[in-house]
Parts: structure tokens; C-alpha cells; sequence
């Protein structure tokens, strides 16, 4: 009895692996010479926030595009809901890019001692309005549509940052350009690269079902 249990683990963890499936590797690239970074002007409450801010809209180092975001489209059924923080730090938001699956809580967070005003949209409508006048103070909000939420400050008109509400897999590229979605099942995918700039790029990827695909997408230029 002991080795039928035995044996039933090791199919049930070999099963496992398998529906693992394969990886989608890559990079998005600028090509040509970057814009120069230009610090934004703070315009209030440079005690908390300093005199500037870092640009964060085109961050490109060694050629590789920071923030992009990666996503795979066509799969049956939607990611796991997480809980997700957008932090304010010195009048920035951080992340300044995310991927979140639908249905997920983002929980806001005033980290500064001065009053922000969190206004999100969703397209062109309202997605959420409200002050956070405290430090420390947190607000939790259920993202239960997919698409693209633009948060502002409706107090500092500096800050901005893009949570992109997805249906499927999804990876923002990290400093250099690279990012990784493991566990894809075996297919060919339709796959979007999103920048807040830039725009949109779009490839056919095929991800056999262990290894690894690659895709590079290109922007600029």
C-alpha cells in the first residue's frame, strides 16, 4: 500500500511538472539615442517632496526599455488575484508601471506628511477619486475590470503612474529591458507590448511545452 502512494506521488508530481509548460523570455529595446532625462520641476511642498523629481516616462538603459508592459493573450482563464501596494514616496508613486489580474485589491498608500489626492481612470472615466490626507494612511481598492488605470495627484500635477489591469499572464521589463512569464501552456499566443509613450507592439509567439520562448520588441527609433 505504502508504494502505491508512493507511486501515485511521483505521477501526480510528474503530471505537475509537466502542465507547467514553458517560458516566455525576452526584451523591449530603444533604439537610437534616448531622450535626455529631464527632472520635473516640484511646484509645492518641497519640504516632503525635494526641489525634483526623476522623468520616468522613457527609462532606457544599455539600450533596454524599463516599464513596458508584457501580456500574453488568448488563455482560457484569468490569473490569480493578488493583493498589489502603490506606495507615495516623496511625491512619486511607486511602481511607477504595474501589471495586476483583474479582480486583484491594490492597496494606496500615503508613505509623505502632506495631503494627496489619488484620482485613477479608467479610459476616460473616473475608476476612483479620493484624499489621503495622512501619513501612513492606506486605501484598498478592487480592480474588477480589465484595461489601463491612469492614476494622477489631483494636488501634485507632477505624479503619475499606469496600473494595467490584465486577463492574462503578464511582466513589466525590468531596468535593463528583460522580462520572464513562466508557466505558459504549450501554444501560439498573441502577445502586447505596452508603453505609456511609446505605444503598442504586438508578435505571434509559439511556447513549446517545456523551454523556453523568445521575443524581443522594438520601440523608438
Amino acid at each position: 500500500m505504502g508504494r502505491a502512494i508512493r507511486a501515485a506521488a511521483l505521477v501526480g508530481a510528474a503530471l505537475a511538472a509537466t502542465a507547467a509548460g514553458g517560458e516566455l523570455r525576452g526584451t523591449a529595446t530603444f533604439a537610437g539615442a534616448p531622450p535626455a532625462a529631464v527632472p520635473l520641476e516640484v511646484t509645492k511642498d518641497d519640504d516632503a517632496c525635494g526641489k525634483s523629481v526623476p522623468d520616468e516616462t522613457v527609462e532606457v538603459s544599455g539600450g533596454g526599455l524599463a516599464n513596458v508592459v508584457v501580456v500574453v493573450r488568448g488563455l482560457p482563464s484569468p490569473p490569480a488575484r493578488a493583493q498589489v501596494v502603490l506606495d507615495q514616496r516623496r511625491c512619486r508613486y511607486a511602481p511607477h508601471v504595474q501589471a495586476v489580474p483583474v479582480g486583484s485589491t491594490l492597496e494606496i498608500v500615503n508613505s509623505d506628511p502632506v495631503l494627496h489626492n489619488i484620482h485613477g481612470y479608467l479610459g476616460q472615466a473616473t475608476a476612483f477619486n479620493f484624499a489621503m490626507p495622512r501619513k501612513d494612511q492606506k486605501v484598498t481598492k478592487v480592480l474588477r475590470s480589465p484595461g489601463l488605470v491612469r492614476v494622477k495627484c489631483d494636488v501634485h500635477d507632477w505624479m503619475a503612474a499606469f496600473v494595467m489591469v490584465v486577463d492574462g499572464p503578464a511582466a513589466v521589463t525590468r531596468p535593463d529591458g528583460s522580462f520572464a512569464i513562466p508557466d505558459l501552456p504549450p501554444g501560439t499566443y498573441t502577445v502586447t507590448a505596452w508603453h505609456e509613450k511609446l505605444g503598442e507592439r504586438t508578435a505571434q509567439v509559439a511556447v513549446p511545452a517545456t523551454g523556453e520562448a523568445v521575443v524581443r520588441f522594438a520601440f523608438g527609433g
